[in-house]
């Protein structure tokens, strides 16, 4: 009969083996992990603030190229106010098709604005008493409400009045003298020019002014808009309307004017705003640049680089690269774009 052997278990060193093994795989899964997840993080990071400027150039692109555009009035000399100089709001911020404000936003950004009308117009006069006369007859009255603020032009002469009276039956808009409820009124009831002597006639459009800029929100930062109030169904005629959020953790928003000095359709040279209205005006084309972060923290290794705004030479000038404090560990990306404003090209 055989003797069985006794059953002998692992050493002390085998154990110890094994158990360095096991940790040396932990680690190696445990690194394999954390390095997918720093990835998946910057992936998103990065496909986050592509999106984000990728909708906010082409918002500003398109707003922009619309700008200043004021139906087939083309000379805005031509364009006459009888608003009341002496409300509260700036009626000559209402006529203009572009002002740049520099510094005056959430982290020293850039303010934009953009003025014109909005679209082609279905509303035509159909009849005027006289020029002195108070009342506009059109084609359709519906859409208007008193305390409107609304343009009238022939293509050659235009007038910028609030309706006072909306006479549905007759399809009259009126246009009394006097102050405005709520709005901003008319200093007269006369317009600049007779609108039945246009044979091509005369058509009525709502004017607007369109503001975009950056505001801090609750420890975000967000490109906003607002405007001119224009209806009077809305309280504030006149005034700017609350601002509206357009798209988060965009950081910083700058911009210079392309300024045509000779009138030959050429950007000459490109200026930060200095505030004036004739610098404004002599401009055919805007350049802007966009600072986006990304909405999470905890994605780089550290503070990141990155030159702002687009337009410096920052290869040549290692000087000019912001540096980001080395706690903020957010993923940055710069967008820079050129619009032209085709309304101020080839004569409108």
């Amino acid at each position: 009969m055989k003797c069985v052997s006794a059953q002998r278990g692992l050493s002390l060193v085998e154990v110890m083996v094994a158990l360095a093994l096991a940790m040396i795989l932990t680690l190696g899964l445990t690194q394999i992990f954390v390095a997918n997840s720093q990835s998946f993080r910057m992936a998103e990071a990065s496909s986050r603030v592509q999106e984000t400027g990728r909708l906010a150039t082409g918002f500003l692109a398109r707003e922009i190229r619309n700008a200043d555009y004021w139906g087939c009035l083309r000379d805005l000399t031509n364009l006459n106010s009888t608003l009341n100089d002496d409300s509260a709001f700036n009626v000559d911020a209402l006529m203009r098709g572009l002002d740049v404000e520099d510094g005056v936003g959430a982290g020293g950004s850039d303010r934009l604005a953009l003025g014109g009308v909005n679209g082609n117009s279905d509303i035509e006069v159909t009849f005027q008493p006289s020029q002195q006369a108070a009342n506009l007859r059109v084609n359709e009255s519906e859409s208007f409400n008193d305390g409107d603020i609304v343009i009238v032009t022939n293509c050659k002469n235009g007038d910028v009045f609030e309706i006072t009276d909306v006479k549905d039956a007759n399809e009259v808009v009126v246009h009394n003298a006097g102050s405005s409820t709520g709005g901003v009124g008319n200093s007269t009831q006369k317009l600049s020019t007779n609108y039945n002597d246009d044979p091509n006639g005369a058509r009525v459009f709502r004017p607007r002014s369109q503001r975009f800029y950056l505001q801090d929100n609750g420890g975000r930062r967000e490109l906003v808009t607002d405007g001119v109030n224009v209806f009077g169904n809305l309280s504030g005629t006149g005034t700017y309307s609350s601002a509206v959020a357009l798209l988060e953790d965009v950081q910083d928003f700058q911009v210079q004017l392309g300024v045509d000095s000779n009138g030959d359709d050429r950007v000459d040279s490109w200026e930060d705003s200095d505030g004036t209205a004739a610098q404004a005006d002599s401009a055919i084309a805007i350049r802007y640049s966009l600072l986006i972060r990304s909405p999470d923290d905890n994605v780089t290794d550290g503070g990141v680089s990155y030159c702002y705004p687009g337009w410096l030479d920052c290869e040549s000038d290692l000087t000019l690269l912001t540096q980001v404090a080395a706690t903020d560990t957010f993923f940055y990306r710069v967008y820079t774009t050129t619009t032209s404003l085709r309304n101020r090209i080839g004569g409108g």
